[in-house]
């Protein structure tokens, strides 16, 4: 099983794959030349579950991994071994190429959608702003853009694209999460 986890900013990525992390004790897989993990490995009970990215940062998954044509593949040499959660602002608001390249998986691959309602993104992306010492004042334009792009993907991937589309409930998406590398 591929889960793609997407949102716009703030909408809680990065804080479901780092309890996953923490729930499965996470192991960093990282090349020798490489300051910070390529991703990480767990153990579940539903077999082993690789992440792609790093998440030493508050913000993580795959917007730190440059250039962005190399995200695919890793994702696909870590399906190799199980499952795959991956995630990132940067690939949640196009079908593009990632969209393009799952559907040789079927169903074996989910787009999971988060339901965060704008202004609690707004709000999360300030805090992390103030926490970097940014206090020049957010202007919500670019996130609502993105919010409103990602809104629409849901359906569009369901529908026109006869994808495998979950929606996850923003206050408690890890038994969704679950629930799919359970069952597949």
């Amino acid at each position: 099983m591929i889960i793609n986890i997407r949102s716009t900013h703030g909408g809680g990525k990065s804080t479901i794959v780092k309890q996953l992390m923490e729930k499965f004790n996470a192991e960093p897989l990282q090349a020798p030349t490489d300051k910070k993990p390529q991703g990480y490995v767990m153990k579940t009970p539903y077999g082993e579950l690789r992440v792609v990215g790093s998440y030493e940062t508050a913000c993580g998954g795959c917007d730190g991994i440059q250039p962005y044509d190399l995200i695919w593949p890793r994702v696909e040499l870590y399906a190799e071994h199980g499952h795959v959660i991956f995630e990132g602002a940067l690939i949640s608001s196009s079908y593009g190429n990632i969209g393009r390249a799952s559907e040789k998986y079927g169903n074996d691959f989910v787009f999971c959608f988060l339901n965060t309602p704008l202004d609690i993104c707004l709000d999360r992306i300030k805090k992390r702003r103030a926490a970097k010492g940014n206090e020049k004042p957010l202007d919500p334009k670019n996130t609502k853009v993105k919010f409103d792009q990602v809104e629409k993907q849901y359906e569009r991937f369901r529908d026109e694209f006869k994808r495998r589309t979950v929606m996850l409930d923003y206050r408690k998406p890890l038994p969704t999460l679950l629930g799919l590398l359970k069952n597949g």
